[in-house]
């Protein structure tokens, strides 16, 4: 990543932030535009071949036309939206690494608006501007970790440095919290940030990021856990949708094309959402050869678990499952037969909490 130079006043830093932060805006607006463009070209392709199926004084040189035209808008849409998408991510990354840099050379985001200082004796955790309250943390009492965030069972993943300290220091004072309770906050994995660990003589424990190759993860067991309440939303969902297409062909054909092709092409596109929300409508616990792999019923909430970076896994006693690594802990359910498969393959990970 190529940085932004920092200038040497104040005013002038605060015009290439607003001018990086303009820039931003600008990618998302292009981004949101061609993906609109991209979407609404796709109907055009399923409303086109529809009409011209169904009203015979549509002449075939005029249909290929506009399909060929939705087509090429369709698929010239997505690639601008992810050309920008990516331009827009790098953009945004090269500007907050400016405003980091801005604050200091030791300085780096833990948060929105938030910053981590490294000075010689301490960490400061502060907002932006010169009058933010500040707080001061003693390295002793830290820890960095080096993490590899994977959402898929595979070595690719995001990088990042962990930071574990006392919850005290950040608890409101008329709330206190026990001296063995602690809070992670999280800052990009950068060199800059390396170095800066290096210069304090901090060490950072965890997963350490090597020369990327591509392996294949070798899946041992799989274990289900059905939504029973999202499968019958989508089995109504997809009921609507099918009597939507069913009523909208014979509409285009005895009444009016154009109005009877966009409810068919509503109906279809609410069947498919709805089929593909049925069979998606479950969790999901695998176990690798290399590590644990879960994703929520939504498919939001996806992570792989090396075996390397697990301490522990406990089995509570309300159905669900701890899995205790050296930065911190994932709750998952505990699916009939998963905890004992565990302790088959992996004794040594497990353990019945008292």
């Amino acid at each position: 990543m190529k940085e932004i130079p920092v200038p040497a006043s104040a005013e002038q830093q605060q015009r290439v932030a607003a001018s990086c932060k303009r820039l931003c805006t600008f990618l998302s607006v292009l981004f949101y535009i061609f993906t609109a463009v991209a979407v609404l070209s796709l109907v055009g392709v399923i409303v086109t071949v529809i009409v011209f199926e169904f009203k015979n004084g549509m002449s075939g040189v005029l249909c290929y036309a506009l399909t060929g035209g939705f087509a090429g808008g369709s698929a010239l849409g997505g690639c601008l939206a992810f050309l920008f998408a990516h331009l827009l991510h790098s953009a945004d990354d090269r500007r907050l690494d400016y405003l980091e840099r801005c604050d200091s050379p030791y300085s780096f985001f833990v948060g929105e608006g938030t910053l981590a200082t490294f000075t010689e004796t301490e960490l400061i955790l502060h907002g932006e501007g010169e009058n933010a309250l500040s707080v001061h943390i003693p390295y002793g009492e830290a820890r960095f970790f080096s993490v590899c965030s994977r959402r898929a069972p595979r070595e690719k993943g995001e990088w990042c440095v962990v930071i574990e300290l006392p919850a005290r220091y950040l608890a409101k004072k008329n709330h206190p919290v026990p001296a063995e309770e602690k809070i992670l906050v999280q800052a990009d994995r950068k060199e800059r940030l390396l170095q800066t660990l290096s210069l304090r003589n901090l060490t950072l424990l965890g997963e350490q990021k090597e020369a990327s190759h591509k392996k294949k993860f070798t899946l041992k067991a799989k274990y289900l856990l059905p939504m029973s309440e999202k499968r019958r939303r989508a089995l109504v969902l997809g009921g609507i949708g099918f009597v939507a297409a069913a009523a909208g062909i014979p509409l285009a054909i005895i009444w009016e094309p154009t109005v009877g092709s966009i409810l068919a092409v509503i109906g279809i596109f609410v069947l498919g959402r709805a089929t593909a929300s049925f069979l998606r409508a479950k969790s999901v616990l695998q176990f690798y050869e290399e590590g644990l792999f879960w994703r929520d019923q939504n498919g939001m909430d996806r992570i792989f678990l090396k075996w390397e970076e697990i301490e522990r896994i406990f089995r509570g006693k309300e159905g669900s499952l701890e899995v205790r690594c050296m930065y911190g802990s994932y709750h998952l359910p505990d699916i009939a037969g998963a905890f004992e498969y565990l302790k088959e393959i992996r004794p040594e990970k497990c353990a019945d909490r008292p």
